[in-house]
């Protein structure tokens, strides 16, 4: 029994060494011969928009009296940024808070010491967008002198990036055409029509970061801060197949 298994195995593997696969040049692996190019292109563009956030802050034993504080140090705010230049478009009211604060427990704490409210925080935030990009190093100024007690998220970007992505898809695909031409030559074959372009889905170019968080009571008042605001960078990829065939002779 053993050695008739043995002699159908071997005659199975005589018979796969007699026929093997072999690809020669020339031959078409699934019927046409192909190339495939991958390229990626960057361009820089000026931001033609600025956000910002700010936020005033107040507390007090009383409730009333911590939104009045904050309300005035608010509109206060407001009419600098106003006088600066900001139109009531270019500005809206992000997270509003009202906050308790707790008693701490003392140390050792009682067995039946219970905690209670001795003060309220209130915390109005206001959320910059604007196009006057030139205003950045002022706005922070105006904003720190103003009484903001924190100003952060300070991001420079592009109203419309897609208007601009348009660029980086047109050079990605003149460098892909070049690199299939290049490698078409160095391998000694033409390079026929496109078969394909697919246009990758790089996510669009987000803000440029500059400041992430600043405290508005640092102590330095200052008419501008020196700020540079650099290029957004917007990206683009394309895939691109080819037909390509062997290079024909000289005679």
């Amino acid at each position: 029994m053993y050695r008739l298994i043995a002699g159908m195995l071997l005659l199975l593997f005589l018979s796969a060494c007699a026929h093997p696969h072999i690809v020669r040049k020339g031959d078409r692996v699934g019927g046409v011969s192909h190339l495939t190019v991958q390229s990626d292109a960057k361009v820089e563009v000026p931001p033609d928009q600025l956000r910002l956030r700010l936020a005033v802050v107040t507390s007090n034993v009383e409730s009333e009296l911590a939104l009045q504080e904050n309300n005035r140090k608010m509109n206060a705010l407001i009419a600098s940024l106003r006088a600066l230049g900001l139109e009531e478009e270019d500005y809206r009211t992000g997270q509003f808070q009202t906050q308790p604060e707790w008693s701490r427990p003392p140390r050792p704490a009682p067995a039946n010491w219970q905690r209670s409210i001795v003060g309220y925080t209130v915390s109005n935030e206001l959320l910059i967008k604007t196009d006057q990009v030139e205003l950045a190093g002022k706005l922070l100024a105006t904003a720190q002198n103003a009484g903001a007690d924190q100003i952060g998220g300070l991001v420079f970007a592009l109203a419309e990036p897609e208007d601009h992505r348009e660029a980086a898809i047109a050079l990605a695909t003149r460098r892909a055409l070049r690199k299939a031409q290049a490698l078409a030559t160095a391998a000694g074959v033409e390079l026929g029509s496109i078969q394909s372009l697919t246009l990758d889905q790089a996510a669009a170019p987000g803000p440029f970061p500059r400041v992430e968080m600043m405290a508005a009571k640092a102590g330095l008042a200052a008419d501008v801060v020196p700020v540079n605001s650099g290029n957004v960078d917007v990206r683009a990829g394309v895939t691109v197949v080819f037909r390509i065939s062997e290079a024909a002779k000289s005679p």
